[in-house]
This record gives structure tokens, sequence and C-alpha cells, in this order.
């Protein structure tokens, strides 16, 4: 059986739309939530893809090149399926393959009975890697020449996040905030329950933000039934001789992302699974927290947070509970561990541009080290990854993009519209419970102006509201139960 809920339009009130699923078998959850939900779902899916299509593909000869590149790495990844029948990640590996294959099934046929064109098999992929095109597109363009990327101005960073341990381990705090085109707004929050029987799963539960017609999170922030939180903020490659690596025999890291999901009950786990084929696309730092070792009130066990890295060729990852007993970790768009950070081109970049590339003295670097220590509570958590005073604090040095939750639209030169467009907020109490708060939309923090389209009516904003000034919204599952 499968059941699919969906609760307020994001056209409404409170610009959201929290989805609860529970199902047997995954191509028929990919194909009921399309279709038990075709009021709400379908119409925003289309919306989204339209909206995010021209944020990557600008050209004929960039579509030709990707189309051709994911297809053959959907033909090499069903063709291990069929030969590796008895691996665990290869059979979850065609349950997810499944669930996109349902999913893409339920909107053609939705499409069929509205007299729509129905989203082609590479328009549901394309929805699912927009996180791994930001590298594949990169990839496809250079051809993995040697050299390093040349910028005018350092690029926008991708997300914030804080983990924060209270100083007497009475509550471990747990935040994220996404940064990219505000054209990526129409949100869901997602609940899943997938009950299967394969013996080597950890979980079948998550709780995740998302988008329409994703399988996976994008930002990322995820609740598993695992006991394990995690969440990431992307890194750039500088160094594009590493793109040399990247093959279509290979899994994307949204797939990567489920996978070890499904199979991991531990940080090392999540890691060494996640390590398997590594595409070197979408390069992250991953950041996730074993629950079970997070004993409040009296100590963190090793192995309490892991932090995973990954480049084209490489993916590195340690235990860092010895840094959270401390108090806090942040992840702010650059590299902590060194030989990523030396690969990735940073070290290079640091030399060239300066501090804005360093680990310890970049500005969210600085800004977090300086105010952690009054992030308290949850209200205090959900101030700290909205902050933004760029016009006044010197770390910023007036620039709205070098603070906590970026506003690349308040440029008076060449704005555009993006930057950190949400924030998700959850505790250690919270997080069993798979509850967590979350907001859409860039900050007001301070006095910041509510985001308008209305001088960026240029960029694809279809089903997107006008302007954004919402509230925190409580996330909860309500068709399963820790």
């Amino acid at each position: 059986m499968c059941v699919c809920l969906c609760v307020s339009v994001l056209k409404k009130v409170k610009h959201r739309l929290v989805e609860n699923m529970s199902s047997g078998t995954a191509d028929a959850l990919g194909l009921s939530r399309a279709i038990l939900c075709n009021g709400q779902i379908i119409p925003s899916i289309f919306d989204h893809y339209t909206n995010m299509y021209p944020q990557l593909i600008q050209n004929p000869k960039t579509l030709v090149a990707v189309k051709r590149f994911m297809a053959k790495q959907d033909e090499w990844s069903r063709a291990q399926v069929k030969r590796n029948t008895s691996d665990p990640l290869w059979i979850h590996t065609g349950l997810i393959l499944a669930q996109l294959d349902g999913l893409q099934a339920g909107v053609t046929d939705w499409a069929k009975q509205h007299g729509r064109t129905p989203l082609s098999q590479f328009a549901v992929q394309f929805l699912n890697a927009v996180g791994d095109l930001l590298d594949l597109i990169p990839a496809l363009v250079t051809g993995g020449m040697p050299g390093f990327n040349q910028y005018k101005a350092p690029p926008m960073g991708h997300c914030s996040a804080l983990i924060k341990m209270l100083p007497g381990f009475e509550n471990l705090l747990f935040a994220h905030s996404s940064w990219y085109t505000y054209a990526a707004t129409m949100r869901i929050y997602k609940h899943w329950d997938f009950r299967l029987n394969e013996p080597h799963t950890a979980t079948g539960k998550l709780s995740f933000s998302s988008y329409p017609g994703f399988l996976v999170s994008l930002d990322d922030f995820y609740l598993l039934g695992s006991g394990l939180m995690m969440t990431q903020t992307t890194n750039n490659i500088f160094n594009t001789s590493l793109y040399s690596y990247i093959t279509p025999a290979s899994l994307f890291s949204w797939q990567r992302v489920r996978l070890a999901h499904a199979l991991a009950s531990t940080g090392e786990q999540w890691a060494k699974t996640f390590s398997r084929y590594n595409s070197g696309t979408y390069n992250n730092q991953y950041m996730v927290v074993d629950v079970s070792k997070v004993n409040l009130g009296s100590s963190l066990e090793d192995g309490a947070l892991t932090v995973v890295e990954q480049i084209p060729g490489l993916v590195e990852y340690s235990d860092q509970t010895q840094t959270l007993r401390r108090g806090y970790w942040p992840s702010y768009n650059v590299p902590f561990h060194r030989k990523i950070y030396d690969l990735s081109g940073y070290e290079q970049m640091w030399k060239e541009h300066g501090e804005d590339f360093s680990y310890d003295l970049c500005p969210r670097a600085k800004i977090f080290r300086r105010d952690q220590s009054s992030v308290r509570d949850l209200n205090s958590l959900k101030h700290i990854m909205r902050y933004n005073d760029y016009k006044s604090d010197p770390y910023s040095q007036g620039d709205p993009c070098k603070s906590i939750c970026c506003r690349n639209d308040l440029w008076e030169h060449q704005a555009s519209p993006g930057g950190c467009y949400d924030t998700k907020v959850t505790d250690l109490h919270m997080a069993q419970e798979f509850v967590a708060e979350a907001v859409n939309g860039p900050t007001t923090d301070g006095g910041l102006p509510v985001f308008s389209w209305g001088p960026f009516n240029s960029t694809s904003h279809q089903g997107l509201p006008p302007k954004y000034n919402f509230s925190f919204v409580l996330m909860q599952p309500q068709l399963f139960h820790p």
C-alpha cells in the first residue's frame, strides 16, 4: 500500500508543501507520489523544471553533451543492477531507479490526462541531478584540461551550516541555509517511510527538505530513521584538471547519498558507502551526526560527527567529534581536509584572491567563530543562520554575500536573484521525532528588504510567489511515527 498526503499548496499562505509517504515498493511509491497528489505536486514539477532548466542549460551544445553523458551513466547503472543481484548497494540502486521510473510514469500519466506534453526521462533525471550538473557541465565544457578557473570576482558560495553543542552538553543544535538561485524556491518538505525487506537496509524512514520531482534533498538536510542526521555545503573545483576523473561509469552524488542513507548505521559506514563509484560531481562537505553517540549532559562518543568531503577522484572522511566537543562545527564552502583543499585549488585561489578562500579566515568562518557562543536554543540558532548585517559588520566588508545568509540581489550594480533562500533548524530531541522548523525565502534579518521578483522578471520564476515574507513552519510527519 502507498499513501501520499499533501498539505498546503505552495501558492497559498505558508508557501510550502508537505509530502508524507509510506510504501512497500519504491516504484509504486514513485508512481503514486505523482498520481495521488496530482492536483498539487505535478504542476509544481513542471514549473520547477521550467525554472531550473535555463539556469543550467544555456546552449544546444551543452544540452547535447549532458544528454549523452546522462544516458551513458543511466545505461551503465542499470547494467550494474542486473549484474550484481546479491550486492546490497546495487539492489538499492535498483530500487532508487525504480522509484525514478515510477515518478516519470506518474507524471506522464497526469500530463496525458491534462493535455500537456509529458516530461521526458531526461527531464526527470535532470531535476534529480541538478546538484551533479553544477560540476558535470563545467567538466564537459573544459574536458578536464589542465588549469584553474579564472574569476574576475570570487563566485558566490553554496550554503551555510552549523552544528552546535551547548557548553554543558545540554543539547545539540543542527541547522542549514541553502544558497543558490532564487528560481529554485519551489519547495516541498518530505517524510518517507520505505518498508523494505532487503536485510542490509539500515532504515527506510527519512525526513528532508526538498523540491518538486526530486527524490533527494539537494540542500542537503536529512533526519534518518537510522539515528543519523546529515547536512552539507558545496565546495568549488578550481583545479579543472580534476574533471578528467569524471566518467559515466559511476554513480551520481544524489544516488550515493540515497544509498548511504539506506545502508549506513554509523557515520563511518555512511562515508564508506558514499565513497563507492564516486562520480566527482556535486562536490560537497557532508556532515553526519550519529545520534546514538550523543549522550546529553554526559559525553560525546567518538563517531558522533563524521565529516566527508568529495572531489573528482577522491573522497576523504574523518571523525571530527573532538571539534564538536569544543562547541561547534561550521561549514561554509571551503574544504576542511588539507588534501581536498589543496587539490581543489583553494590554496592557489587564496594566493590570488585573498582570505575569501581561507578555511580559517574567510568571512563566514570569522562570523561563526565570533557569534556561535550566542547560540543557546532554537531561536538563537535561527537568528545566526538568517544573519546578514553586511552594511555594518566589518567582516562582510559591504558585500551582501559575505555573511551567513547571502543576498546577492542587494548589490547596487549587477544584482542577481540568488543567495541564501531558506533555513532549516532542529535539535537532538526534535530530530528523533523527525521534526524540524523551516522557512522559505531570502533573509530579512536586520531590516533587509523583502525580496520581490519585480526587478528580476527576466529570470524564469513560474509558479513562485511575487515576494517572500514568510515565517518558520513546523515540519513533522503525519503518516508515520518514530
